[in-house]
């Protein structure tokens, strides 16, 4: 975190929810099955962290913090909504959220070695991937600039795919076995 947000909470509150906003938000869809209503608690979950980030403990887990802030709105909610028909238990509650825990641990070594493969790749496999993923190129127009058939432009991707999959579980078996 740089020196400017440290001094300014708004900065480090939206600085620490950024990369986490979609794990917290899958952490309680998990918990309630009704996505609107995840939606309000993923909303007041946010809200409390906001009125309560010089409470958060700077060194510390951000994620952790604010799974277990939503785990208190979801059964907050849980006991505002008595009259529900299917809840989980507390310990089913506490049991997804440490699976969802140890998921958001497993994809972010997962992003970090997708990383760190993509490096690897050649400047035309990147620009190509970059191309077709990030800039949404059909695969004809792909093939026009490439000077290439869209049956080589699929094949190639899948190629491309298959490398960067077997890089990645290279990379988390190195992880595992350190």
């Amino acid at each position: 975190m740089d020196r400017q947000n440290q001094d300014n909470p708004n900065a480090k509150f939206v600085e620490l929810l950024t990369p986490n906003y979609y794990k917290i938000h899958s952490f309680i869809l998990a918990l309630v099955p009704n996505k609107t209503d995840a939606e309000d608690i993923l909303q007041s979950s946010i809200s409390y962290m906001w009125e309560h980030i010089a409470d958060f403990k700077q060194g510390t887990n951000f994620l952790s913090w604010a799974f277990t802030i939503s785990k208190y709105q979801v059964l907050s909610y849980r006991k505002k909504q008595q009259r529900s028909i299917v809840f989980f238990s507390e310990e089913a509650t506490q049991l997804i959220a440490s699976e969802n825990q140890a998921l958001s641990r497993e994809i972010d070594g997962r992003l970090e070695a997708l990383d760190e493969c993509m490096q690897k790749l050649e400047h035309r496999d990147l620009a190509f991937l970059k191309k077709r993923f990030e800039m949404r190129t059909s695969a004809a127009d792909l093939a026009v600039e490439f000077k290439t058939s869209v049956n080589v432009v699929y094949k190639r991707l899948a190629q491309i795919k298959n490398m960067l999959l077997s890089c990645i579980h290279k990379a988390m078996a190195a992880g595992e076995a350190s």
